[in-house]
């Protein structure tokens, strides 16, 4: 099938191509360091927003709450912006989303804490998180599916996968400069200041994010056709025509989040918490980790590009059942085991980069799946209501900690998890293939063209 534009009156020039695909990258990246910036600083900045002598289980739960906040917005703003981008455009709700999470994070690092506001303080940047998550979303749901109906059928694949590096990018950063201020900030500094730092780089970052759109082009007049003809909102659309279609795109996210949830969120927590490995490894093994996985992502975007993404797809879903439940299971009898810190740290690295690496292959096969009136609908609400369920994984993790070894459990998750992906694409058409290589019949009427994103 065929990302194409949806019949522009006049095709953008490689110069405007170029600058989608940029927008889109420092979208995805600007995305993840919002997104996962609370995680890494506020565990160490709680005691400006806490009482002293407030117990410790109390204090995590309010810190992963304020995380998973920000989680929990984006589906919300999956419906939102998704319909509000196939109704209007990708460019203009890319500009108003961009307002919205860069002032909301501008605010957060303004914050005052405790002593000022009291428990009011944690409040406010919980809804600070909300509005935020919600801003956020419009982020995939608006210049991710422009930067790659401009990208053309063969260059969509170098597009999505340096659009996918941009996560693991976002990333490095965000531990890099934490390393960098914890090392460097007098005691106590980075409690009572040097927190906001992070937070006022993401609002920098934002406004060049706003600046870098300004210059992005898009024939807006299809959507102005669109809403001429009196169709429905994308959303019902999306809902009432495509059922079969965002049923089979859910099923296929919620299985990629189940195996990469495990992978990117809980593996630091099993390295230091139920393994007893040093923090120190932990944050240098998710450096290397980062690094290797923005490579990886292009690398096998590349790869999905010439053989086919939905063959790429069936693939990786069965390695990450294996090889990563494996890593698993040897990384907690290694730790055990008393194993060099080389041999955990190789373990830990296969286990954290292989779920990441078909990001890239992920973001255009999902976009590839859905005809333009419904797209950023389609793509919006399959990839983050995905995240829901797996997001959920203390849960099912506990639940399974009764009927096996709680190290053990995460094994499961990841299992179900690929087994789950590939089934859901097994059943889904090819979306690209090598070149020259005939165009497959749609499964469903519903479902473009192999090679046309239309």
């Amino acid at each position: 099938m065929t990302l194409s534009p949806s019949r522009p009156a006049s095709a953008p020039t490689e110069a405007d191509a170029g600058r989608s695909a940029r927008g889109g990258v420092f979208s995805m990246f600007v995305d993840s360091f919002d997104v996962y910036l609370p995680a890494l600083v506020l565990p160490a900045a709680m005691g400006y927003f806490m009482p002293d002598g407030l117990p410790a289980a109390t204090r995590a739960t309010l810190t992963t709450l304020l995380f998973t906040i920000g989680l929990l917005a984006r589906p919300i703003g999956s419906v939102i912006f998704g319909n509000v981008s196939d109704r209007i455009g990708r460019r203009r709700t890319t500009l108003i989303s961009g307002w919205g999470f860069t002032v909301a994070t501008l605010l957060m690092g303004l914050l005052p804490g405790y002593g000022a506001w009291g428990y009011g303080a944690v409040v406010v940047f919980a809804l600070l998180r909300l509005v935020s998550g919600i801003f956020l979303a419009g982020g995939y749901a608006a210049p991710i599916p422009l930067a790659l109906e401009q990208a053309g059928e063969r260059g969509r694949g170098r597009v999505g996968g340096l659009i996918g590096a941009g996560a693991p990018g976002a990333f490095l950063v965000i531990n890099a400069l934490l390393l960098v201020l914890l090392d460097t900030l007098p005691d106590g500094g980075f409690l009572h200041w040097g927190w906001r730092l992070p937070f006022l780089i993401g609002f920098l970052l934002g406004l060049v994010y706003l600046w870098q759109y300004r210059g992005v082009v898009e024939d807006e007049s299809v959507y102005a056709e669109r809403r001429a003809r009196g169709r429905r909102q994308p959303v019902a659309e999306l809902f009432t025509e495509h059922r079969g279609l965002i049923a089979g795109v859910f099923l296929f996210t919620c299985g990629y989040w189940f195996s990469a949830q495990m992978s990117v969120s809980f593996l630091p927590t099993l390295l230091v918490q139920v393994l007893g490995q040093k923090p120190r490894l932990e944050t240098t093994l998710e450096l290397v980790s980062a690094a290797l996985t923005c490579v990886a992502i292009v690398l096998v975007a590349a790869w999905g590009q010439r053989a086919g993404r939905r063959r790429v797809l069936m693939f990786w879903a069965l390695l990450t059942a294996v090889l990563v439940s494996a890593s698993f299971l040897l990384l907690g009898v290694a730790a055990h085991a008393g194993a060099p810190s080389w041999l955990i740290g190789v373990i830990y690295v296969v286990a954290k980069v292989i779920p990441s690496a078909p990001l890239g292959v992920i973001l255009a096969y999902l976009n590839e799946r859905f005809p333009a009136s419904v797209r950023a609908s389609g793509y919006g609400i399959g990839y983050m209501f995905g995240l829901i369920l797996p997001g959920l994984y203390s849960f099912w993790l506990l639940w399974l900690g009764h009927l096996m070894p709680y190290q053990a459990a995460p094994v499961v998750l990841i299992a179900f998890g690929g087994l789950l992906m590939f089934a859901a694409v097994r059943r889904g058409p090819e979306t690209s293939g090598p070149a020259g290589a005939p165009a497959a019949a749609p499964a469903a009427a519903a479902e473009p063209a192999k090679g046309a994103l239309r």
